[in-house]
């Protein structure tokens, strides 16, 4: 467009400014466009979603092609109520307390524009999952990062300290990048410091039932934590089913009636033949949570050990389905990424995204093993044909 025909003020605002594409999507992109193995974004190959689920959702196409209630499918919020007091303990209704989203990064949008604005502080734990960043800023409140990143454990003063003018703690386990599982000892210590300072916790819990530990535990089942938790979580990541956009949304009502403001204006409701699918997808047996997890420990250990059979240096994560590793050459992260997608044909996300810095000096990269496990020995290979570190 030319100058004449653009606007003579810079467009934009303070809340979208310095906020880029994200790199995990744009190594997405390029490793399409170079025929790369993608090993940087979290998506399953082909064929991982459950026949029934998919067989649920071509149904319901027929069926159902409308709005559904803006707060979910009321079939949907029963079916996530029922569950998670099964698996957490916790009672939810589903008319008040139960909202499903248009994926978990709206349930934690939603949330972040909803209960923190100008002058509020949020704090999380670096390295972190990239789209809390512009969230916080989208909300304009002010980011608090506290960087775990030496030995993945908390600094309970730094913490504490924190808290004091703060509105907001998130916090992501398993997590994301790191697979770092957060113990039943460090949730306790995170319930005394949000009743001590008047925090409400945020928590995304998309890799739940990906785990391989255990001492997961949910924050919802420490003590009193749930009367103070936005849980965001969906089926994306244990259905295998990423694009299909539908999240869940549990907390208090007191909580839900102020995140669902935010929801209603922004989406209306989540894909409803995708939310019916959901209904089929929750009255699966345990089993099938329980091979999930199976099958995940496998592709990591997998992983793993050709990454350090390559010369990189792997952290085996307890939980999700990433690992962060670190290169032994002196290029920047960015610069070895988009090297090994030229090179040796897989992509991976420079370490440097999931910090608030953008200049953050990382030494690592993150792979997912989201992908089958042909697709993981595949790019394995590459890897080892085409090493230059």
């Amino acid at each position: 467009m030319s100058d004449r025909r653009r606007p003579d003020d810079a467009v934009g605002t303070r809340r979208t400014a310095g906020v880029a594409e994200s790199v995990i999507r744009e190594m997405t992109r390029e490793a399409l466009s170079r025929d790369a193995i993608n090993l940087s974004q979290g998506i399953p190959d082909v064929g991982e979603t459950p026949t029934e689920i998919r067989t649920a959702a071509k149904e319901a196409i027929d069926a159902e092609s409308q709005y559904t209630i803006t707060w979910g499918l009321p079939d949907l919020r029963e079916a996530v109520a029922e569950r998670y007091a099964a698996w957490k303990g916790v009672e939810y209704d589903p008319e008040t307390e139960v909202t499903i989203t248009s994926g978990t990064s709206e349930a934690i949008m939603s949330t972040m524009l909803a209960l923190a604005g100008p002058g509020d502080e949020v704090i999380y734990f670096e390295p972190v999952y990239e789209s809390y960043i512009p969230a916080s800023q989208f909300a304009g409140a002010t980011a608090i990062p506290l960087d775990i990143t030496d030995d993945l454990e908390l600094d309970y003063d730094r913490l504490a300290a924190a808290a004091e003018d703060a509105r907001i703690l998130v916090l992501n386990t398993p997590m994301n990048p790191t697979g770092k599982v957060f113990t039943r000892e460090e949730l306790e210590r995170i319930e005394e410091i949000v009743f001590e300072h008047d925090l409400i916790l945020l928590t995304d819990e998309i890799y739940e039932h990906i785990v391989y530990t255990d001492e997961y535990l949910s924050p919802v089942e420490v003590g009193d934590l749930a009367d103070r938790t936005v849980v965001c979580t969906g089926m994306s990541k244990t259905f295998s089913v990423t694009g299909w956009r539908v999240g869940f949304c549990l907390a208090p009502e007191y909580l839900s009636k102020e995140l669902r403001k935010v929801h209603d204006y922004a989406t209306i409701c989540a894909p409803t033949p995708f939310q019916r699918a959901g209904v089929e997808a929750l009255s699966l047996p345990d089993s099938y949570y329980e091979e999930l997890s199976r099958s995940y420990e496998r592709r990591r250990d997998l992983l793993y050990d050709g990454l350090v059979e390559v010369g990189l240096d792997p952290v085996r994560p307890d939980g999700a389905y990433y690992i962060m590793a670190r290169y032994p050459t002196d290029e920047d992260d960015i610069e070895f990424c988009y090297r090994l997608i030229r090179e040796a044909g897989v992509a991976a996300v420079p370490g440097s995204s999931f910090y608030t810095d953008p200049d953050a000096d990382a030494d690592w990269i993150r792979f997912t093993f989201s992908r089958n496990e042909s697709t993981i020995r595949d790019a394995l290979d590459r890897l080892r044909e085409n090493r230059w570190w």
